[in-house]
């Protein structure tokens, strides 16, 4: 019995150091998380390939969400920067989905990072989603 409870608190400590360590990991997109460099080139894929839906300023319309703004943080607030990448991979273009390279995606969720006024940084996002899953989104700082 003893072993047994001993056992157990020793898994809830295990566990419990675990999840202090991913929240410890985790960072905010308001430190820079991707290169200008890198939304420049988001920026004319964006314009070749996303623009036509999601318009120009990226503000949507009552059809397409809004990659930018208050109607971008409508939807992603709180999640994780790896979501969005995954659904940019998965779903886009709307009318080639998932013909986008990680790497564009990434790409393009460096523009719409930026195209929020969130600042850039000196190390490029990833372009995979396990890494992007550590990064949650906040707000932009003003």
């Amino acid at each position: 019995m003893k072993r047994t409870i001993l056992l157990g608190t020793c898994a809830t400590l295990v566990a419990i150091a675990g999840l202090q360590m991913a929240q410890a990991q985790a960072k905010s997109i308001n430190e820079g998380v991707f290169t200008a460099e890198q939304a420049t080139r988001g920026a004319a894929l964006y314009k070749e390939q996303c623009a036509a839906c999601h318009g120009e300023d990226m503000k949507g319309n009552d059809i397409m969400p809004g990659l930018a703004g208050d109607g971008f943080m409508m939807n992603w607030q709180g999640r994780a920067l790896g979501e969005l990448f995954d659904k940019i991979g998965m779903t886009m273009p709307a009318l080639d989905p998932g013909s986008l390279k990680p790497e564009q995606a990434a790409d393009l969720v460096a523009h719409i990072l930026n195209g929020s006024k969130y600042p850039a940084g000196d190390t490029a996002l990833a372009s995979t989603s396990e890494a992007l899953q550590q990064i949650k989104i906040d707000p932009p700082k003003r």
